[in-house]
C-alpha cells in the first residue's frame, strides 16, 4: 500500500467515525495529521461528555428535564437510569418507581419524601441527590453520576487491600453514614458493591435506594440489604438501627482486607490475613462482636478507633491546655529516661518526585533544559516513606486542562502505599503506560501534588471533570524546565485556580507537597 493509499484509508476511517490508533500514524503530511489527530480529539470529548442534540435523539425518553439514555439497573419497584440533565448539562442517574407501582400508587409519597430529605444531606462520602418529582405520573429521584469504581470490583481486579487504605476507606465512610444518621435516616445496605472510589480518589457511599427512616424500614415486609452484611440481631428478626449500618460496614471492612465475608457471623480476619496490622484487625473485630452492645456505639467512634489504629489522634478528643501540657511532659520525661530523647522523633515525611525519560536501557533523569522528542515516553518516579495520595495535572497555552493521575482504568489509584519507588500512570493490565510526546511546540505544565491526606476541594473538582480514557496520556512536550516549590510560577488559569483553592493545604509542607514542570519549544522560555 502506497503513502497515499494509506493516507485515502485514514481519512476513510475518520469520516465513518472508526477508531484511529494514532500512535501508528507517521508520515510527510505531519501538519494534516497532526489536525486531523486535534480534531478527532474533540470529537471523542464531545461525544464523552455527550451535545445535548445527540443525547435527545439516542434517548430512551424524555423525563421532565431528563433525557433516559440507558438503563443501568432494575428492581422489584425501582428502575435505574443514566440520564442527561439539560439544566445542569450533565449526566446524572435517575431511579424512577415502576409504571405499574406508581399507577397503583404504591409508596410514591414515601418514595418522594425520603429522596427530598436525603437531597438535604450534604457531604462527600455520600450520593449527591438532586431533586426528586414526579413526571408523566412516575415518581423519581436523581442524583450525581460517579465516574469511578465499586470497591468490590477493586477487590476482584487488585486483590485485598493493605490496612492503611481500608482504614481510610472506612473512616471516610464512617464519615458518610455519620451525616445519613444525623439526618434521621439508615442507608440500609452498606456493602462493597455500594461504594465506590470515584476518579480522584473520593469514597462515596451509593444507591441510597434502601434507606429511609428506621421505622418505615422496619416496617417493610421484606428488606434490600444483602444477608452477608445483617447483623446477627437482624437476622433473627430484631429492628434495625444505625448500630445494623455499622456492623454492615465492619463486613465490608473484612470483605476489603481479606476478599471473604465472615463466617457464620465470627471474623476471620486473623486466618486469613495474619500478616495484616493487628490494630486494624482488632477495629473489625469489635465492629463485628455478635453483642450488639460491645460494637461501637456510633459512627463517630468507629472513625476514631480506625484513626486510631494509622496511629492518628481523634479531632474529637481535646484537653484543656495545662492537662495536654503536663502529659505531654510527663510522656517526654518517660521517653528521655528509657529510650533516648532522639527516640522520640517519628520519621520525618519525605516525598521524593523525579521526572525520567524512557529509553532502550531503562530510564534517565530529565534535567532543566533537556530536549525531548516527538515519541519520547515520560514517567514520574514517586518514592514516599508513607501513603499518598497524588494528584498529576497538565494544562497547555490554549488553556486545556487535563488530569493525568488519577485515572479509572490504571493499575494504580489514591492512596499509594509508602515503600519502593513507584512509577506513574504505572499500568492498564498488562500494558505499561507513560506520558508521550505526541507533537512539538507550544507550552505544557506540570503540577504535581502528594498529600498525606484526601485533597477534598481538588477531589470535588475532578469529580466535576467528564471521564478521561487511558488513550489520553500522551502529551506534547519538548524543553522542560523544573519548577521547585519556592519558585512556583505557573501561566495556567486552571492551574492556577487549583493552587488558588487549596492555598490552606500547600501552607503545610508537613501535609502537601507541590512541584511542577514546565516544557517549552525552543522559542518559548
Amino acid at each position: 500500500m502506497t503513502d497515499d493509499d494509506r493516507l485515502r484509508d485514514l481519512l476513510d476511517r475518520f469520516a465513518d467515525g472508526d477508531a484511529v490508533d494514532w500512535n501508528r500514524v507517521r508520515g510527510a503530511e505531519a501538519t494534516l495529521l497532526d489536525g486531523l489527530h486535534t480534531l478527532d480529539a474533540v470529537r471523542s470529548a464531545y461525544r464523552r461528555i455527550g451535545g445535548s442534540e445527540e443525547l435527545h435523539e439516542r434517548s430512551l425518553f424524555q423525563w421532565g428535564p431528563l433525557a433516559a439514555i440507558e438503563k443501568i439497573g432494575s428492581g422489584t419497584s425501582a428502575e435505574v437510569y443514566r440520564a442527561w440533565d439539560s439544566g445542569l448539562a450533565t449526566m446524572v442517574a435517575l431511579k424512577l418507581l415502576r409504571s405499574e407501582a406508581a399507577a397503583a400508587g404504591l409508596g410514591n409519597a414515601e418514595f418522594l419524601h425520603e429522596g427530598r430529605m436525603l437531597a438535604r444531606i450534604s457531604q462527600r462520602n455520600v450520593l449527591r441527590v438532586y431533586g426528586a418529582a414526579v413526571h408523566d405520573g412516575r415518581p423519581g429521584i436523581w442524583n450525581e453520576w460517579v465516574e469511578g469504581r465499586a470497591l468490590d470490583a477493586i477487590v476482584a481486579a487488585d486483590g485485598p487491600l493493605g490496612a492503611e487504605e481500608a482504614a481510610h476507606i472506612g473512616g471516610e465512610l464512617c464519615a458518610g453514614l455519620a451525616a445519613i444518621h444525623a439526618a434521621g435516616l439508615l442507608h440500609g445496605d452498606v456493602k462493597a458493591s455500594n461504594a465506590m472510589r470515584a476518579r480522584g480518589g473520593r469514597i462515596v457511599l451509593t444507591d441510597l435506594g434502601a434507606a429511609g427512616k428506621p421505622d418505615a424500614i422496619n416496617a417493610s415486609l421484606c428488606t434490600q440489604a444483602t444477608p452477608a452484611y445483617l447483623s446477627p440481631q437482624a437476622r433473627d428478626g430484631a429492628p434495625r438501627a444505625q448500630g445494623d449500618d455499622l456492623y454492615a460496614l465492619g463486613v465490608l471492612l473484612h470483605f476489603l482486607v481479606t476478599g471473604a465475608y465472615p463466617e457464620n457471623g465470627a471474623s476471620r480476619l486473623r486466618e486469613l490475613r495474619p500478616d495484616i496490622d493487628r490494630n486494624l484487625a482488632t477495629v473489625v473485630e469489635r465492629a463485628l462482636d455478635a453483642q450488639a452492645t460491645h460494637r461501637y456505639a456510633d459512627a463517630h467512634a468507629f472513625a476514631d478507633a480506625l484513626r486510631a489504629s494509622r496511629g492518628e489522634a481523634s479531632p474529637r478528643t481535646k484537653m484543656p491546655r495545662r492537662r495536654a501540657i503536663a502529659a505531654a511532659l510527663a510522656i517526654v520525661v518517660a521517653a528521655l529516661a528509657g529510650l533516648g530523647w532522639w527516640n522520640l522523633r517519628a520519621a520525618p515525611w519525605k516525598p521524593e518526585l523525579e521526572l525520567v525519560r524512557r529509553t532502550d536501557a531503562g530510564t534517565e533523569p530529565l534535567r532543566d533544559g533537556a530536549r525531548l522528542g516527538i515519541g519520547d515516553r515520560v514517567d514520574l518516579m514517586l518514592s514516599t516513606n508513607h501513603a499518598a495520595w497524588v494528584y498529576v495535572l497538565n494544562e497547555d497555552a490554549r488553556g486545556d486542562f487535563h488530569v493525568l493521575f488519577p485515572l479509572d482504568g490504571l493499575a494504580l489509584s489514591n492512596p499509594l502505599s509508602a515503600g519502593d519507588a513507584i512509577t506513574l500512570p504505572g499500568h492498564q493490565g498488562a500494558r505499561s503506560l507513560s506520558w508521550e510526546v505526541s507533537s512539538a511546540g507550544g507550552r505544557e505544565e506540570f503540577l504535581v501534588l502528594v498529600s498525606r491526606a484526601p485533597l477534598a476541594r481538588l477531589d470535588q473538582r475532578l469529580a466535576a471533570l467528564p471521564a478521561a480514557s487511558i488513550g489520553e496520556v500522551e502529551r506534547g512536550l519538548t524543553r522542560t524546565r523544573a519548577n521547585p516549590p519556592a519558585e512556583l510560577s505557573l501561566r495556567g488559569a486552571h492551574l492556577n485556580e487549583v493552587l488558588a483553592e487549596l492555598d490552606e493545604d500547600l501552607a503545610d509542607p508537613r501535609r502537601v507537597r507541590v512541584r511542577a514542570w514546565r516544557f517549552n519549544d525552543a522559542a518559548t522560555d
